[in-house]
């Protein structure tokens, strides 16, 4: 009886934590229609993310020829103004080489200090060429 408790609670754990991982809305970048990867679905988890906390952001699309590194950079708006810049190695947050099906991982500590609001994050991926493979943008928000 108490196995069967223990296991109804695990997976209940595990349904409420998928549910926190919800679809955001997102766009692509503008002027960015000339993209060579196609977004399927980004999340993001918590949501509304919590100063201080890690915020976890999921992106899963296609692309049709094998990316073998990059860049991808992170830039968070704060009433369209930019607030935070990042640029990392697109292989650290994905699979290279890349090619069909992909997936990329940002994962990110809010300092305590961020002020709750409306905030908009732009996540771009080039190639080692410098050529962008996607742009897009998504609304998101900090709660205290």
């Amino acid at each position: 009886m108490v196995r069967g408790r223990t296991v109804a609670l695990v997976a209940l754990g595990f349904v409420l934590a998928c549910a926190r991982a919800q679809a955001l809305e997102w766009q692509y970048c503008e002027g960015a229609e000339d993209h060579e990867a196609e977004v399927d679905f980004v999340t993001m988890s918590p949501d509304p993310a919590l100063a201080g906390g890690e915020i976890t952001v999921h992106i899963g699309g296609t692309i049709e020829r094998k990316i073998l590194g990059g860049a991808l950079h992170l830039t968070v708006f704060f009433h369209k103004v930019p607030v935070y810049k990042e640029e990392d190695d697109l292989c650290d947050r994905t699979n290279c080489p890349a090619q069909g099906n992909f997936e990329v991982l940002a994962k990110q500590k809010l300092p305590s200090f961020t002020l709750p609001g409306d905030y908009q994050l732009k996540i771009s991926a080039e190639d080692p060429d410098k050529k962008e493979l996607v742009c897009v943008m998504l609304d998101l928000q900090i709660k205290r």
